[in-house]
């Protein structure tokens, strides 16, 4: 082989070589690298210096065929599939809807009732029932307001809790309204009642919006009783202007009593230095009795002539299960003289006054008085029954 020939052949084995070992194109994003890779360096001076002292370019020595690492391209982030996204299951919060469903199915029916007795209570002026029903219907509102108030329910209930939230709310403002001693009056009973009117109207819109009500009656709400509390008469009450005879402690004398008349009024006024306009509050109203006791006479063999009339204490008004008291009265009024405890002789008579403050929608003609005459006698005068 001619020296041209062999020249060649070395030119083209190290244009070949230089392809061979030539660095992987840098992705776009590492044309500028701070780490050059070594190796190139190294192979270009062994073959220079393999060429130039004449050595075999391919000899052990000088080839290193480990793999030039090159930098690994890292993909885009992965993208989540729609498709996936549509099918996977969200997580849902827990809500206290079911609880509030039950709350509503097993207290409705029981405040309905509560409120209905409260109403009956109310419009028959029945003081002592309208203070136990309130109170009844304070405690069962109030518990089942402070339980509904704690549950967290979903959008879709949010307005069914408002709404039973608020008939909670007007049957607790209505039973404050009549719990106490304080005496009713119309302002009183009027507010209570758009209090209970509300309160119920408000439930019954909740209640229809229920699927299957489950009818939860407590003892006290089944035992209730519309029918009113009946007399306590003794069934053979006294008419006005109806004389009762008895005898005194001693039975020597024989007495009369009698109630005369029974009128309502509105105001009166005292004869002293006052002068003052005595009116009933709003929602009350005075019934003036007239009372007559007469000593009839002696009688038997004792020498007792005197009697003692009724203390003004012996007399009740009773309405239901209600009782009233009389008024204490100033000595002179424009009612007249009032009627009091005295000492009457033989034919001796003692006329006057008692007067009650009581609730103007009372009913007078279910009314009755009694009078203890002690060792149980107690006459009783129906109010609503004249001769």
């Amino acid at each position: 082989m001619n020296l041209p020939d062999a020249a060649a052949i070395i030119l083209s084995l190290i244009m070949f070589t230089a392809i061979l070992f030539a660095p992987s194109p840098a992705p776009p994003d590492a044309a500028v690298s701070p780490d050059p890779d070594p190796l190139q360096p190294a192979i270009t001076q062994n073959l220079s210096s393999s060429l130039l002292a004449g050595g075999h370019p391919f000899s052990g020595q000088l080839l290193n065929r480990t793999p030039v690492p090159t930098p690994e391209v890292i993909d885009d982030p992965a993208i989540p599939d729609e498709d996936v996204a549509e099918n996977s299951t969200p997580i849902m919060p827990e809500y206290d809807d079911d609880e509030l469903a039950g709350l509503i199915e097993n207290s409705s029916v029981s405040l309905m009732l509560l409120s209905l007795q409260n109403t009956y209570a109310l419009y028959s002026w029945d003081e002592l029932s309208v203070r136990e029903n309130a109170a009844s219907l304070h405690a069962l509102a109030k518990k089942i307001l402070d339980e509904a108030e704690g549950l967290e329910v979903s959008d879709l209930q949010e307005p069914v809790k408002a709404e039973f939230t608020r008939s909670l709310e007007s049957y607790v403002a209505a039973s404050e309204m009549l719990q106490g001693g304080a005496p009713l009056n119309k302002t009183r009973v009027d507010a209570a009642l758009d209090e209970l009117h509300r309160g119920s109207s408000s439930l019954s819109r909740v209640f229809e919006s229920l699927d299957r009500p489950v009818l939860h009656l407590p003892q006290e709400v089944v035992e209730v009783s519309f029918s009113g509390s009946g007399r306590t008469g003794t069934g053979e009450e006294l008419a006005l202007l109806q004389r009762y005879l008895y005898e005194d402690r001693s039975r020597a004398n024989d007495i009369s009593l009698m109630l005369v008349a029974a009128t309502k009024i509105s105001a009166y006024c005292r004869f002293d230095e006052s002068a003052e306009v005595v009116a009933a509050e709003p929602g009350r109203i005075f019934l003036l009795i007239e009372v007559r006791v007469t000593n009839l006479g002696h009688k038997g063999d004792s020498r007792l002539y005197k009697i003692q009339a009724p203390d003004i204490s012996a007399f009740t008004l009773h309405y239901r299960d209600n009782i009233y008291s009389p008024v204490k009265l100033a000595p002179k009024t424009s009612l007249g003289e009032p009627y009091g405890a005295a000492t009457l002789d033989r034919y001796e008579k003692k006329a006057g006054y008692i007067l009650f403050d009581l609730p103007e929608a009372l009913d007078i003609d279910e009314c009755y008085l009694r009078v203890d005459l002690g060792g149980g006698e107690t006459p009783v005068w129906a109010l609503g029954k004249r001769l």
